[in-house]
């Protein structure tokens, strides 16, 4: 998994903006772990693993995906960005 901690994708993830040039996601997240290009629309994915403990749910995945056309962001989601981070 990628070296990214959770607190750094929370704030990351706060900052996007549609309209965002590509290499300034990049600066948020750094190098993603999943790409997919299809139909002209670029997808970068970055996902963070934790071991949260027994009662805080166990291990903790976060996923964040965007989406580029043109070396634009186009859209973004998230998944588990609501977990506590610690």
């Amino acid at each position: 998994m990628n070296k990214l901690k959770a607190s750094k994708m929370k704030k990351g993830y706060a900052e996007l903006k549609l309209g965002m040039d590509k290499k300034d996601v990049l600066e948020l997240f750094g190098n993603p772990t999943g790409t997919r290009l299809r139909d002209g629309i670029e997808t970068l994915t970055w996902k963070h693993s934790e071991w949260k403990g027994l009662f805080r749910g166990g291990n903790v995945t976060r996923t964040i995906t965007v989406d580029f056309e043109n070396g634009k962001l186009t859209g973004y989601d998230s998944e588990n960005m609501d977990r506590s981070c610690f």
